[in-house]
């Protein structure tokens, strides 16, 4: 989206979580995307001739960057991995769970893929509610701490914050050296929810002491960071502070706009345009600071008579579509403010 005599463009990202080309896509470059956010083809229509690979291998990989391309846009960023849980725990087996995600990034870097979005989540992200009805009856999901009071813990057990903060080290001890050579950034999507426990399992990536913590364990500019805004804003109340404190860093590699009401412990999620004033505030910071995407809008609202179904909350097309309306508008409007484009 060009913006004024500026030569500034929005660089959204949007996330594309079909096997195949869809009516959505020809929508997506309508309004204006031009780059892709992947995730890792593990259900392609002819899934018979890649049965022999994984999804990390080359071959699978290619060819779904080029069905991608062929669609109009670039693969810029793979947010998904393999299997990591034996890794994230330190349990017999991390050897091989650690070799494949090895085998993704040189992968990403063979293909020009330049963005991995990982997480050190035992449990990954969480909603216990995907039903809840939100402004006008829409349909949206939200987290309630209590809804898991009497869960036991996952399949591999508790695990302690410090154990954690051990495998994370020792990951990106062993991966930043083949990331930097592959020429692929990792960039650390926050715990969701960001809170200290979740059924007897530590979360560590839920505070910015923690992100400060996770860009000194290895100090190189392809460690960086995810910053997703509705995880982000349960943490503080300050985003443009925030902004200010990494952006300048050069380690935020990845936006998330996605907007909740609540608190971390209990929380729904909203449309974009409910989140009032503090994600204008943060769009002016981030501009200011030159950062200028790639963005993607994330979770939203299910509108009335949409093609998504409920067994995927949060990823309708008409919520994301408006999500990305209203984020193409803040940009501009920031950018008039900031740089007086008019």
């Amino acid at each position: 989206m060009g913006v004024g005599d500026t030569g500034v463009r929005l660089r959204i990202a949007e996330i594309i979580l079909d096997s195949s080309p869809t009516v959505f896509w020809d929508m997506l470059r309508q309004v204006g995307v031009e780059e892709a956010t992947g995730i890792l083809p593990r259900a392609y229509p002819d899934w018979r001739q890649w049965r022999a690979w994984d999804p990390w291998d080359y071959a699978p990989l290619s060819n779904y960057k080029r069905m991608i391309e062929e669609a109009g846009f670039k693969l810029t960023i793979i947010e998904d991995n393999p299997p990591m849980d034996k890794l994230i725990y330190g349990l017999p087996g991390k050897e091989e769970q650690l070799d494949n995600v090895a085998k993704l990034i040189e992968n990403m870097g063979k293909l020009g893929i330049s963005t991995w979005v990982y997480n050190w989540m035992p449990t990954g992200w969480l909603r216990t509610r995907t039903a809840l009805r939100g402004r006008g009856g829409a349909y949206t999901s939200g987290f309630y701490e209590e809804d898991l009071k009497d869960s036991p813990p996952p399949k591999f057990g508790k695990v302690d914050a410090s154990t954690l903060w051990r495998t994370l080290k020792d990951f990106l001890e062993y991966i930043i050296p083949i990331a930097e050579s592959a020429n692929v950034r990792l960039a650390m999507h926050p715990d969701d929810p960001p809170i200290p426990e979740v059924a007897g399992t530590a979360r560590i990536m839920n505070s910015i002491e923690a992100f400060d913590k996770l860009l000194s364990l290895v100090k190189s500019e392809y460690n960086g960071i995810t910053m997703c805004l509705g995880n982000f804003s349960l943490m503080t109340n300050d985003l443009p502070g925030l902004i200010r404190h990494f952006v300048p860093t050069g380690r935020v590699f990845f936006v998330h706009f996605r907007a909740v009401r609540g608190t971390a412990r209990g929380f729904e999620e909203v449309f974009i345009d409910e989140a009032g004033e503090e994600f204008y505030l943060a769009m002016k910071e981030f501009v200011r600071h030159k950062f200028y995407g790639p963005f993607r809008v994330d979770h939203t609202p299910t509108l009335s008579g949409d093609i998504a179904q409920l067994s995927t909350p949060g990823y309708s097309a008409l919520g994301r579509l408006h999500a990305i309306g209203f984020l193409q508008g803040l940009f501009k409007a920031a950018v008039a403010e900031v740089e007086g484009s008019g």
